[in-house]
Order: C-alpha cells, then sequence, then structure tokens
C-alpha cells in the first residue's frame, strides 16, 4: 500500500491517543510539553511533520507516575516499555491496526524530564556518566538491533558487536535500571537545567529551565498542545535552523524507521 496512506491512517490514530493522553493531562492538572519533532512539526507544521508520524511529551517525573497510574485505568491500550529506547513508556493500542495487507501498532512516546546539576563542570560529569551507561546499554541489547539502514560505520559495529558475543555478560536490566536511577538523580523543578536526557538527542536534550518556563499552547492539527516557553531557543538548541527542511532523502517517517532498525 502507498507509503502516504499509511502514515496518514497512523497520523490519525495517533492523534487520538495524544487527545486521550492530553484531556487527562488537563483534567488532571498534570504539566506536560511536547517534545523532539512533535515540537518541531507543530511550530513549523502546526501538526505533524508531513512525512513523519512520532510523538513525543515530555511530563515532569513528580507528575510522571500519576499520569501512567491514569493512563493504565483504558482497558483499549496499554503502556509498554520500549527496550530499544531505554525502556521509555509507550501509551499504545492494545490492537495493532491493519492497513491492507500490513499490521502497525500505534504509541505515542512518554518521557520523563528530570533536572541536572547547577555547575557546568558537575553537569558534564554527570552527563559524561550517563552516556557511558547508555553506551554499555546499548551493547547489551545488541543482539535486538538490526543492521539495516544504519550507514556504513553503523552496521559495522553493530555486525562485530553481535559476532563478539560480548552482549552476553552485560545484564541489560540492570544497566537500564541504573540509567533510569541516574535520570531521576536531580528534581527537575529544583534544578536551572533538565529536560529528557533519555532522549535520542542525549545531552542537547538539556537546557535551561527557562527555555521550558510557563508552557505555550501551539496548535497542532485540530488541537492545541502544549510547548516550552521559548520553542525557538529549544528547537534552536537541538536541531539549529529548524525551519529548513531537510533533503527528500532524510524524510524518513517513523515507522519505517522503527521497522528497520528494532
Amino acid at each position: 500500500m502507498d507509503k502516504e496512506v499509511v502514515l496518514k491512517k497512523i497520523q490519525e490514530q495517533e492523534l487520538l491517543l495524544l487527545k486521550e493522553c492530553i484531556k487527562l493531562c488537563e483534567n488532571n492538572s498534570i504539566e506536560y510539553f511536547a517534545l523532539g519533532g512533535t515540537l518541531l512539526g507543530a511550530v513549523r507544521h502546526q501538526g505533524f511533520i508531513p512525512w513523519d508520524d512520532d510523538i513525543d511529551l515530555g511530563i515532569p517525573r513528580k507528575y510522571y507516575d500519576k499520569l501512567i497510574e491514569l493512563l493504565s485505568d483504558n482497558e483499549e491500550v496499554v503502556l509498554e516499555k520500549n527496550i530499544i529506547n531505554l525502556n521509555v513508556l509507550q501509551y499504545k493500542k492494545k490492537e495493532n491496526i491493519q492497513i491492507g495487507s500490513e499490521s502497525y501498532s500505534v504509541y505515542i512516546d512518554l518521557f520523563p524530564l528530570d533536572g541536572a546539576p547547577n555547575g557546568k563542570i558537575a553537569r558534564k560529569v554527570f552527563l559524561t556518566k550517563f552516556l557511558l551507561y547508555r553506551v554499555l546499554y546499548k551493547f547489551s541489547i545488541i543482539d535486538k538491533l538490526n543492521i539495516v539502514d544504519r550507514g556504513f560505520v553503523g552496521n559495522l559495529v553493530v555486525g562485530l558487536m553481535k559476532k563478539s558475543k560480548i552482549y552476553k555478560i552485560l545484564s541489560s536490566e540492570r544497566l537500564v535500571e541504573k540509567l533510569h536511577k541516574i535520570a531521576a538523580t536531580y528534581s527537575f523543578d529544583n534544578s536551572d537545567f533538565g529536560g529528557n536526557i533519555l532522549g535520542r538527542y542525549r545531552e542537547k536534550e538539556i537546557v535551561s529551565k527557562k527555555i521550558f518556563g510557563n508552557s505555550k499552547l501551539l496548535k497542532f492539527e485540530d488541537i492545541e498542545i502544549r510547548s516550552p516557553e521559548d520553542y525557538d531557543g529549544y528547537l534552536k538548541h537541538i536541531y539549529g535552523d529548524y525551519m529548513k527542511l531537510p533533503d527528500k532523502k532524510n524524510r524518513i517517517a517513523h515507522f519505517e524507521e522503527m521497522k528497520s532498525k528494532e
């Protein structure tokens, strides 16, 4: 089936999940922020990035457990840990959707927002320690990764690590537990810096708390979502010139990326 048709159907289902999640947050005074490509889509396209279907929300950790408890009451969805993505929780439809001959999972990613040390050197040490454990964790699950579409160097590293069997001596459960423990060391509310340390952009995800500030409402498809107050500063910090569209060869839908890398 045509990729654009598949993408549109997945986006429609994810938007329904997003609406449910936002309604719960608003009704229970739970603070949240659109992050990453979701925020980029809201600012640049007033909705989904046209070629993407990724939805990321960040929730300060003090609200995180409360939201998870509320979401767990919906019998039509499940909360599932994404082992490839540091056990970040996915709010996911219980049943995959069928589009043509293919079956697709529909979910949104829920990231806890944590603090980081205020001092520049202490923050660097903290993030370096976290990155080390993150690398070890990726090694521990390397047998679950596909080498497709990672580029020559990425494919080579993954292939060699699989052959070395080093991952067999690493405990992925202990490592990911340690990662989350490190991430939660500093309170988001009581720190001058913070963000989504578990996110794909690693240390770039940690920004001045002034950037988050008081959330703003931005149009996203037919609803409004909350964004960091200084969303321009956030997007520039992560993407640089974020209003510039990527080359067509780099416009990869999230569902295609996940199918090739997981």
